[in-house]
């Protein structure tokens, strides 16, 4: 679903399931975007044509997720879990 101004779409609205997103983040060219749903997962979706495919699913955190980064230089996605835990994903594992 699109929300449209007299300028044109000003926003893009997608459903990923019934549970509250608790952080995102989106690739450098946005046609990627990492984000968990309130539990100790992070789900990569990508773009195909007018939907989001899981892709990927990372893992390495006892607890939740709390924040996600995707650093748009090196392709590194780093998040950080309720008990301080940091997990740098450089190919999808935690390091």
């Amino acid at each position: 679903m699109a929300l449209f101004t007299s300028r044109g779409p000003v926003a893009e609205v997608f459903r990923f399931g019934l549970v509250p997103i608790a952080c995102r983040a989106r690739n450098e060219d946005r046609s990627q975007v990492a984000l968990s749903l309130n539990n100790n997962e992070v789900n990569i979706y990508g773009r195909a044509a007018s939907e989001w495919k899981l892709q990927e699913t990372l893992q390495g955190h006892d607890l939740r997720v709390t924040g996600i980064d995707w650093a748009p230089s090196t392709n590194r996605i780093v998040t950080c879990g309720a008990v301080s835990l940091l997990c740098i994903y450089l190919t999808f594992s935690c390091g």
